[in-house]
């Protein structure tokens, strides 16, 4: 009680925090769950999947309950309903592939439903009633699979389920192959028994139907959803550009005060011919006044949102409890208990626990570097908001402790650290018994520990009245030594681990990089000795800069190396703010500095770059992923480390991906959406990069078109979007169901991103929930905290 009394003292005394928060039961629900202790309370009523149900059924077929087979694990009954009995426990280990052994789950259980090669192109969604029932708590879903010839390639459609209650799943079906059905599957995977008190897992499933409905849900394409507005469904900063995309024709828009109905502004809905079509804007960015807002349009209306600085606080306490509903090592309720505390990273005859920091994605995957990222960017949030925000900035920083004791925990203390473990199961958390994994990889990279020593160093220096501070300076001024003796011995690293998102940093950034952590390390101890290695180290990146275009598309972006047969591109993770990071800490740093001019021409040239690639999306705030040249995949190496299990016909791809995008001359191509040939795809991680880069050069700058790119990478994904979604689950409205099939939906959860179709260069966000695309991801929160951090 004492904390709810609290909290409404501080509303109380901040009237403005009261104004703009949209969700006026989320700070409630925070002092509920102590703070987010508990996760934060699931809400699905704006879901996507809830919004599919109020589509009109114009035809069905009612699919049988008999004729299923089973296979794999378990029992199936078929009465009324069918009934899946999977058992929790198999009696043996998990056992994976060579190089990835505990990527791995015990079994499968598997029902499936003869189609003979039906056309299914008459029915555009799949709807059926699930009840999971289990003893205790815990995570339980189900997969479904439309099994065509040839396959859409898309895969299994994850269905994430609520215990003991019947589930209404819909499935929107238009942009999944069907014309040559030869079964309908129903799968689980058995992942051990974590909470489950029973032997056994019931899945009863019951009015499965094929159905023909009057709406679809849009897939592809830059055109906006038929008839809904793409806007910012968390607001807008109060100076930014603030600008919303119809999906239907208009002459004029009104925006009304959500207090006092009040039409505030009105304007005329602008049409603009961009390079990726024709589109009707309605811009409102002229109005700042601080307020909570309805844009009306043609009898269409938005729901509300704000206008504010604190637009996105809503946004941070969502993404905050992702964050901890991932963690490992302790028990997060309802979810898994205390978790991997058997997991071992084994090194010179030592062993350390890799139970700790986040699991990393839908999976139980666990990447230390990964950890310390979001780790910092917790730390970063935490000292833009412990004035504006208290509550929210030491709930961050406790969170940030919980990444940093990790990382700490990792370290053998001579270089080496447990880098990364491939997981998918649950072990029994007990030491010394059969399945105890003892195959975390280590290694001793130079960039790995770079990093470590300047995320360490900062939050030596943020979190200085804390009683950790002392061993994170301490760790921080080791690993950096480390770093440097064994960068001088041995050379900038091979990356050996291909399944690390270490394994396709170019040389120019792992020398930003290295600078970067020197400026830190500058900042922690006022050693020049500090100072002089990071203007040392620039010097590699600046010789990688495009400097002599004859466009701005043409200059200020980075090579891989010196021999510039190819530009830095990431398909997947992105540590691209390395670079405007590094050259910032400089400016800021050693302003006196006889190279200072040389390092702000950097920061100007790579700002005109960003500034000149933006307007490739108008009307659309994400940023393109950049200028490519011709033949890219020359450089072998490179090519083979940003594209890893990629096809035998890669450069072939290459070439077809680069020319649909835009010629800039003979050599260059600007591309929307990243060249990339695997499963990992998806743009969240690239484009929040690039838009903390903006935000970065911004601050050296002072210019607020960078500011304005930055927040358009938030825009984009909460809403403003062609698709009319929300990436963040429960922020705003219309967010889809993503692919967390290990802990369950979660209230903030982010995915890996919006990919392209093919091999063209338009967005593509499928109906189906499957990776890599909707896997939930542990970067993309990070990095959206990290971004809001300069804003």
């Amino acid at each position: 009680m004492r904390l709810i009394a609290k909290l409404l003292i501080i509303t109380a005394c901040c009237p403005l925090m009261a104004m703009v928060q949209v969700d006026g039961n989320l700070m409630r629900q925070v002092v509920s769950t102590d703070y987010m202790h508990r996760p934060l309370p699931l809400d699905t009523t704006h879901s996507v999947e809830a919004m599919m149900q109020k589509a009109r059924v114009l035809r069905f077929e009612a699919l049988p309950v008999s004729g299923w087979k089973h296979a794999g694990l378990g029992q199936l009954y078929t009465d009324n309903s069918i009934r899946l009995f999977v058992p929790v426990e198999t009696g043996r280990r998990a056992t994976g592939s060579a190089d990835d052994p505990d990527y791995a789950i015990f079994g499968t259980s598997r029902i499936s439903l003869d189609m003979c090669n039906r056309n299914l192109t008459s029915f555009n969604r799949i709807t059926l009633d699930v009840l999971p029932v289990c003893k205790g708590e815990g995570v339980m879903n189900l997969n479904l699979v439309i099994d065509n010839t040839p396959s859409s390639g898309l895969g299994a459609h994850l269905i994430n389920l609520r215990n003991n209650r019947w589930n209404h799943i819909v499935y929107d079906i238009s942009g999944v192959r069907r014309d040559n059905v030869g079964s309908l599957q129903l799968y689980t995977d058995i992942k051990g028994r974590n909470q489950f008190r029973g032997d056994s897992l019931l899945y009863q499933v019951r009015n499965l139907r094929l159905e023909y409905v009057d709406s679809e849900q849009k897939e592809r394409g830059w055109n906006v959803a038929d008839g809904m507005i793409a806007y910012s469904m968390s607001g807008y900063l109060p100076q930014s550009s603030k600008t919303a995309v119809l999906g239907f024709a208009a002459k004029r828009f009104c925006l009304v005060d959500a207090a006092t109905g009040k039409c505030v502004y009105k304007g005329k809905v602008k049409v603009l011919n961009t390079t990726i079509g024709t589109f009707r804007v309605a811009d409102f960015s002229s109005f700042c006044k601080e307020g909570t807002y309805i844009l009306q349009c043609e009898g269409r209306a938005t729901r509300p949102f704000g206008i504010s600085p604190l637009a996105f606080v809503d946004s941070q306490w969502r993404v905050l409890n992702f964050i901890f509903c991932q963690r490992c090592g302790c028990d997060v309720p309802g979810i898994h208990g205390v978790c991997h505390t058997d997991m071992y990273a084994l090194h010179d005859g030592k062993r350390v626990s890799y139970g700790g920091g986040w699991h990393d994605a839908g999976d139980l995957s666990q990447q230390t570097l990964q950890t310390a990222d979001v780790a910092f960017a917790l730390a970063e949030g935490y000292n833009v908001q412990r004035t504006a925000s208290p509550q929210l900035a030491q709930r961050m920083k406790e969170e940030s402790l919980h990444g940093y004791r990790f990382v700490l925990q990792t370290r053998f203390g001579d270089g080496w650290h447990g880098s990364s473990l491939g997981l998918l199961h649950w072990t029994d958390g007990c030491p010394n018994t059969s399945d105890d994994i003892t195959t975390v990889r280590t290694q001793n990279t130079s960039f790995d520990n770079f990093l470590y020593a300047g995320y360490e160093a900062y939050a030596a220096r943020v979190f200085s009245d804390d009683t950790c501070a002392d061993e994170l300076r301490s760790a921080a001024l080791a690993d950096f030594d480390m770093a440097r003796c064994k960068y001088e011995k041995y050379g900038i690293d091979k990356f050996v681990h291909i399944m690390e998102h270490t394994y396709n940093t170019p040389r120019s950034l792992y020398m930003a990089v290295m600078s970067w952590s020197a400026s830190q390390l500058y900042r922690l101890t006022g050693d020049m000795e500090y100072a002089n290695l990071a203007s040392q180290y620039i010097e590699y990146t600046l010789k990688c800069q495009a400097t002599d275009g004859a466009r701005p598309e043409l200059r200020g972006y980075f090579y891989r190396d010196t021999t510039r047969l190819s530009i830095t591109h990431f398909v997947h993770q992105s540590r691209e703010q390395m670079y405007a990071m590094a050259l910032l800490e400089l400016c800021r740093t050693q302003p006196k500095s006889s190279q200072y001019q040389r390092w702000l021409t950097s920061v100007r040239l790579y700002a005109e770059y960003i500034k000149s690639i933006a307007p490739y999306t108008a009307p659309y705030g994400m940023i393109s992923s950049g200028t490519y040249q011709t033949e890219e995949y020359r450089d072998s190496d490179g090519f083979a480390r940003l594209n890893i299990w990629a096809p035998s016909n890669a450069p072939q791809l290459y070439e077809q991906q680069l020319r649909n995008g835009v010629r800039l001359d003979d050599r260059h191509y600007l591309r929307r959406f990243p060249i990339w040939f695997s499963i990992f795809n998806g743009n969240e991680a690239i484009l929040l990069s690039t838009g903390k880069s903006a935000a970065v050069c911004a601050s050296l700058l002072d210019d607020n078109h960078l500011r304005d790119i930055a927040a358009g990478q938030l825009y984009w994904t909460v809403g403003a979007n062609p698709f009319c979604q929300s990436l963040i689950y429960g922020e705003g409205h219309r967010y889809p169901s993503m692919d967390s099939f290990s802990s369950g939906e979660i209230v903030g959860e982010m995915p890996v991103g919006i990919r392209s179709w093919g091999n063209n260069d338009e967005p593509y966000w499928p109906a189906t929930n499957n990776a890599c695309y909707k896997e939930v991801w542990l970067t993309s929160a990070g990095k959206w905290l990290s971004l809001l951090a300069e804003l």
